[in-house]
């Protein structure tokens, strides 16, 4: 009888140990499932990513480095003597767009032709640069100007306003508020309209529709 339970003890013990055994055989040969697993992204956002930080727009700089002072003058000696004289002050909008005001007065003078009139006026413009030595203007001007009343025989003064669109050859100065020289050409829109009403004559200040000027902004 105890042979008998002996010999039970020896096979339940052998049983036991053979199936924790197979187990761990089991386990070494099962395949590892992280193996095909992908890697999670992390799910934070508040680190940008490279391809964000390409598109981050430029810093908008203080209205004191954005200012522009400056003008444009003039002197013609001749049979009339010509003094124009335009301080401009403008302000950097973008980094390519530059807009601003500015205030004109212009002296014309001949003793042989019996000129001797005063031209005052404002103007507001916007300069755009297409290429570091390329810009492209428009520009509205308004001018008092004097003109002769035949019927009255006494000079008389009106306002005419100018419309002019044209370019310039730039090239940079480096101040910190005149950044250029700007050699620009105009083309007056409202030329052949400015005229005195008593005797058809073109009252413009300027010679032409085309306006050259050289100014300091």
């Amino acid at each position: 009888m105890k042979r008998f339970i002996l010999l039970l003890i020896v096979i339940f013990a052998f049983g036991a140990t053979s199936q924790e055994a197979l187990a761990q055989i089991d386990e070494y040969f099962k395949v590892d499932s992280t193996r095909n697993e992908q890697p999670r992204r992390p799910t934070d956002t508040s680190v940008p990513s490279t391809r964000d930080n390409d598109q981050v727009p430029n810093e908008v700089l203080p209205i004191s480095e954005r200012i522009r002072l400056g003008g444009s003058f003039g002197l013609g000696f001749g049979t009339v003597t010509n003094i124009n004289l335009s301080p401009m002050a403008g302000l950097q909008l973008t980094e390519k767009l530059v807009g601003g005001v500015g205030v004109t007065y212009m002296w014309l003078y001949s003793r042989r032709l019996g000129v001797n009139n005063n031209y005052y006026g404002g103007r507001t413009f916007l300069m755009y640069s297409v290429l570091p030595m390329v810009t492209l203007q428009a520009e509205y001007e308004g001018m008092n100007v004097e003109y002769y009343n035949p019927a009255e025989r006494r000079n008389q003064r009106m306002w005419i306003g100018s419309p002019l669109l044209g370019g310039a050859y730039t090239q940079p100065l480096g101040g910190r508020y005149t950044k250029a020289v700007h050699m620009t050409l105009l083309y007056n829109l409202n030329y052949q309209n400015q005229l005195n009403p008593y005797t058809g004559r073109n009252i413009s200040p300027y010679t032409s529709p085309f306006v050259f000027r050289i100014t300091f902004l």
